[in-house]
């Protein structure tokens, strides 16, 4: 059971995508997930990755792949995975889909959460994160509690720099338009895109998913 994950920011896949690993019992591979676990090792790979990382540097498409190409090989990917924000760009894609062929992995299916911009805004520019446990509210769907976090009872939050509209249309969504976007006529042409209406509450995204995934098989 393969399958990767898309969608603009702020669409909740990641969220969607943890969900959904733990319903399934397979791992759950986040982009942040990859880097972190892989630089870690003192090889070649690990090495370049934290060269890269400590310099503040964006990671290659070659050197992204060649890392996602020996995480996909942990034990913990034997019974299958769920990639969530890799592949970013069709040349990734391209370069996935060798690797895949190789190890005798099919991807199940691509599941793409579409959410109005509307929505994506007031999602971003509303996030806001417990200090302490990093629970995630937003001050105009879930507001962080007067009387403190509801898991740890924190009184203070913190905001990303990046989470306001400038930086989301211009910068953040003006990316996924020309970057990721794409992936959908790619995944598309291969019979494998499935898209989701991702407005609504988590757990009937994540009810819709499933559905789709138990009446696909």
């Amino acid at each position: 059971m393969y399958y990767i994950f898309l969608g603009p920011p702020g669409a909740g896949k990641g969220t969607q995508a943890k969900i959904f690993s733990e319903k399934l019992n397979i791992a759950h591979l986040s982009t942040g997930e990859i880097l972190r676990t892989m630089s870690k090792n003192n090889n070649e790979i690990g090495r370049a990755l934290k060269k890269t990382m400590s310099e503040g540097l964006l990671v290659s498409d070659e050197l992204i792949t060649k890392v996602v190409e020996q995480r996909i090989l942990f034990d913990d990917c034997n019974k299958g995975f769920i990639l969530d924000g890799f592949p970013r760009t069709v040349t990734q894609a391209n370069n996935f889909d060798k690797i895949i062929e190789e190890n005798n992995i099919l991807i199940k299916s691509v599941i793409q959460i579409d959410v109005p911009e509307d929505i994506l805004l007031r999602r971003i520019t509303g996030r806001q994160v417990c200090k302490n446990c990093f629970k995630i509210y937003n001050k105009y769907f879930n507001p962080f509690p007067k009387n403190g976090c509801q898991i740890c009872r924190e009184k203070d939050i913190i905001t990303r720099n990046d989470d306001n509209e400038d930086a989301f249309r211009n910068v953040r969504l003006k990316k996924y338009y020309e970057e990721t976007r794409p992936l959908l006529d790619y995944y598309g042409s291969k019979n494998l895109l499935h898209c989701v209406d991702g407005v609504g509450s988590i757990e009937k995204i994540a009810e819709k998913i499933f559905n789709f995934v138990e009446g696909a098989k």
